[in-house]
């Protein structure tokens, strides 16, 4: 493995664990409750009750998940 091999491979580590922890702090904050409802915690909409029952604890809505999926990916 060359010296650009080990610096992207070193890139990619740190890229996971930002990633991983920043999922880890946001499903420990879990929804914010606005009205008795669970709601994202990045655009304030509700989330449904379906992905709260799949994911209990789950903090964003799916849009904003699969955003910041996407910006972490980039």
């Amino acid at each position: 493995m060359d010296d650009m091999d080990m610096a992207a491979e070193l890139e990619r580590r740190d890229r996971e664990a930002a990633l991983s922890m920043a999922q880890r702090s946001t499903l420990q904050c879990g929804p914010e409750i606005i009205n008795g409802v669970a709601c994202c915690r990045e655009c304030g909409e509700p989330i449904p009750k379906k992905r709260l029952e799949a994911l209990p604890g789950v903090a964003l809505c799916k849009a904003c998940q699969e955003e910041r999926e996407a910006r972490m990916r980039s």
